[in-house]
């Protein structure tokens, strides 16, 4: 299979051991060559959480991070992408996403109908959905999933060498924090 680089938003704010664990568990699984981190611009399902510059948080992220395949990129930044969809349109402007995963948390599944365009997003590229505990009822339960079970794969194996787009959720023992929790103790 061609896809080798995963994409991995979100507002990293402040980053902790549960991205830190997406990052290691999706290059380990996922044999990434390359996993390029999108510190969100503005999450339309969320108010602005990130009172930092771009280039401040990038900067930090950067020194945070210390793992080779890990690129963080400003690029929802540079072209104010406010959503998912508009990222991945971009995106494929210059080339197929056939060439990359999405990345997603188990917390994001139960949201995802929500997200623009989602029915195109899942229908357009792979999404890897890493565990996360307290979210377990979006395993077998989302909306999307209830919309398109044809599109997830039952095993890692299958996943990976499906030439289609379609979605697996990597069921590994995940890390229980959140950032909203961390802001607000």
């Amino acid at each position: 299979m061609t896809r080798t680089i995963g994409l991995y938003g979100g507002f990293f704010n402040p980053l902790h051991e549960g991205h830190l664990h997406v990052i290691k568990t999706s290059t380990k699984s996922l044999n990434l060559k390359k996993l390029i981190l999108l510190p969100t611009y503005q999450n339309p399902l969320k108010e602005n959480q990130n009172p930092k510059s771009i280039y401040s948080q990038i900067s930090e992220l950067r020194l945070q991070i210390n793992e080779p395949l890990v690129r963080v990129s400003d690029f929802e930044h540079r072209y104010q992408m406010k959503s998912t969809y508009d990222v991945l349109k971009k995106i494929s402007t210059k080339c197929s996403l056939n060439s990359f995963y999405l990345i997603i948390g188990l917390d994001q599944l139960g949201h995802f109908h929500e997200w623009k365009e989602y029915e195109w997003i899942i229908k357009n590229i792979s999404i890897c959905v890493i565990y996360r505990p307290r979210y377990d009822e979006f395993i077998e339960n989302s909306t999307v999933q209830k919309q398109f079970p044809h599109l997830f794969m039952p095993n890692l194996e299958t996943f990976i060498n499906n030439s289609t787009p379609c979605s697996h959720i990597l069921n590994v023992s995940g890390v229980e924090i959140s950032s909203s929790e961390l802001r607000n103790s």
